[in-house]
């Protein structure tokens, strides 16, 4: 004699996914408690919802809703029979949907785990502006290299300019300035200090002038206004 057949044993993916009716619902978990296989079909199909939640909404739809589907069974049939076979119509659907899914997001992991690894940007840094030795209009022992330095605003230019010791007495302590000559010939002071024997001094000024508006650059004593060192761009 063979054993008869459990009419729930299609209903748990309905149940699931809130096929049922509220009616065949009630009666279905009433009937769980006393069936371990239609517990298990239930706990089977408890991840579903969250793997269709990883596509679009329109997505799942298309997936759980597929085209040229069958028309229910008439009202007229047992409603034990509408549930079973719309439980497994959702239980095909979902083993495809899911597996959809999974296959695609297992797809998209692999392509991100071949995907080679972009190369670190190489950051290249301007090469340094070189010290332009400034050349000596009168003998003196004064020496200097000045540097441009482009700069949004302008120009920002870096003297080194250092005093060695004469031989004989030493030479009183003197200021000096630094002039800006521009395109058109006219000269502007831009800094001013003061240096005595052995001192090294590193001035710092700026101008509006861009770098390509700068002919030249100016040391000057400050007591005669005399030139000292000039270089010219």
């Amino acid at each position: 004699m063979s054993s008869p057949v459990d009419p729930y044993r299609d209903w748990g993916a309905a149940y699931v996914l809130g096929s049922l009716s509220p009616g065949e619902r009630r009666e279905f978990e009433g009937h769980l408690p006393g069936c371990p296989e239609c517990s298990g079909d239930v706990a089977s199909f408890a991840g579903v919802p969250g793997i269709l939640s990883a596509v679009p909404r329109d997505r799942a739809l298309d997936l759980l809703e597929p085209e040229g589907e069958a028309d229910e069974p008439p009202a007229a049939v047992f409603s034990g029979m509408v549930a079973a076979e719309r439980s497994r119509r959702w239980r095909a659907r979902i083993l495809v949907a899911a597996a959809l899914v999974v296959a695609a997001s297992t797809g998209a992991a692999v392509a991100l785990a071949v995907r080679p690894a972009a190369p670190d940007a190489v950051v290249v840094a301007p090469p340094p502006v070189p010290d332009v030795a400034m050349h000596q209009t009168v003998p003196s022992p004064v020496t200097a290299s000045v540097q441009l330095v482009d700069e949004p605003w302008g120009t920002r230019i870096e003297v080194l300019c250092s005093y060695a010791v004469p031989d004989g007495p030493p030479p009183p302590v003197f200021a000096y300035s630094l002039h800006v000559v521009a395109a058109d010939g006219t000269s502007a002071r831009v800094a001013t200090w003061t240096a005595g024997p052995g001192s090294t001094t590193r001035p710092v000024a700026t101008t509006e002038l861009g770098r390509s508006d700068i002919t030249g650059i100016e040391i000057r004593l400050v007591q005669k206004d005399l030139v000292l060192l000039r270089v010219t761009f």
